[in-house]
């Protein structure tokens, strides 16, 4: 088939977040069997990669990106937004030039201003359902906050559905995703592409640092700000109490200021930035740390702790899309001092971090692996290309 993927982010190796990664792992597997034209935006630095895609494409054509998004910033974001509209005009223009069989979107906020072309089968994967972290803060808030906190769930919940109500078919990352995705939106097509954990390490050796505790993520991301300053100040202080040794690692660039001073000024935490290799990080990892404090689609970071072989601790709203037994494969603690109970526990204990991590590691190879999401892509395919050649001989 001929396929054209449309991501506001550019696939290539090493690229440093999960969406990325996603994007990059679809695409190999989309050109081992299928005519694969790629439009992404491009951030300035990022065509250096371009070269490396083209040997895999059938062709390419690429928008640019200013930077990331700064939220503080109205000018960042009008940058952004006129970033999205140029590649969806950019999209239109391919759809109408070339004969595409699919056109395959990623990310809802592509699938927002882009509307597919009629008589073109179209996908969408939306590795979050947006509005459920929004109506969860909603349900969690009170007072005058709660009527700002209803006016950004209804916000986000009105620009998905417009989103996924253009598309043939709506890819979610988890089943409780797909879940909530028929909650808010019913009568959308959705489908489950399970996220394959740790697509770049899978079987590596496990070289563990002793009383090491590592938070991977995106440090310019609120959801990720939040986990980390929530175990720094209502979680930390108790495991240092027990374990005066353990180490607090967070892995991940793009920091703000006030938090990383706030975190230098405790001798036992590591800011690693941005790493190259994360995998290193996690094969080093006695214990990982997910404090998910309102939750998004599948969370990949956990995935890919786990896939490495280490025993996770996070919240019941970290393991919503990952579905594993708790206590056995994974620990669930929502209270600060369940939490650093449960940290503690493990560090003092080599067997039963050794056991999690391993039935941890054996949940996803069973459930998140690579054969079953490049199963669900050409079902998907052939059932919307027989559709497709149905309309037109009908």
């Amino acid at each position: 088939m001929n396929v054209l993927l449309v991501s506001p982010f550019l696939p290539y190796p090493g690229v440093p977040h999960a969406g990325g990664k996603l994007v990059y792992f679809l695409l190999r597997r989309l050109c081992r069997r299928h005519s694969v034209f790629l439009l992404s935006r491009v951030f300035p630095g990022e065509e250096r990669n371009l070269p490396g895609l083209r040997v895999l494409l059938s062709g390419m054509e690429t928008v640019p990106a200013a930077g990331p998004v700064n939220l503080e910033s109205p000018l960042s974001v009008l940058r952004t937004v006129w970033s999205y509209f140029l590649l969806s005009r950019k999209a239109k223009e391919l759809l109408h030039r070339h004969r595409f069989d699919v056109c395959h979107v990623e990310f809802t906020e592509t699938g927002y201003f882009l509307a597919p072309t009629r008589g073109v089968p179209s996908v969408l994967t939306c590795h979050d359902i947006i509005a459920k972290p929004a109506y969860r803060r909603f349900l969690s808030s009170r007072g005058i906050r709660r009527i700002g906190a209803w006016c950004l769930w209804k916000t986000k919940q009105a620009v998905e559905r417009s989103a996924v109500s253009r598309f043939d078919r709506v890819f979610t990352l988890s089943g409780d995703d797909k879940d909530w995705g028929e909650k808010f939106y019913p009568g959308i097509p959705f489908r489950t592409l399970d996220y394959p954990g740790g697509i770049d390490f899978t079987g590596l050796p496990r070289e563990e640092i002793a009383n090491r505790i590592l938070f991977v993520g995106a440090m310019n991301r609120p959801p990720n700000i939040d986990a980390v300053r929530y175990f720094f100040r209502q979680v930390w202080p108790s495991v240092q109490r027990e374990a005066p040794d353990a180490e607090f690692m967070v892995a991940g660039g793009g920091m703000p200021h006030a938090l990383e001073r706030e975190l230098a000024g405790d001798s036992r935490v590591t800011i690693a930035g941005y790493v190259e290799r994360v995998e290193d990080a996690y094969r080093s990892a006695a214990v990982f740390v997910a404090p998910i404090l309102a939750g998004g689609g599948i969370i990949v970071k956990i995935l890919d702790a786990m896939a490495a072989g280490v025993p996770v601790v996070t919240t019941s709203f970290g393991n919503g899309g990952i579905r594993a037994k708790p206590g056995e494969e994974i620990v669930i603690a929502d209270r600060p001092e369940d939490f650093a109970a449960s940290v503690v526990r493990l560090l003092r204990d080599a067997e039963r971090r050794s056991a999690i991590g391993a039935a941890g590691k054996r949940h996803v190879d069973r459930n998140f692996s690579a054969a079953t999401l490049e199963t669900t892509l050409e079902e998907t395919y052939r059932d919307l290309s027989g559709r497709s050649i149905e309309g037109l001989t009908r």
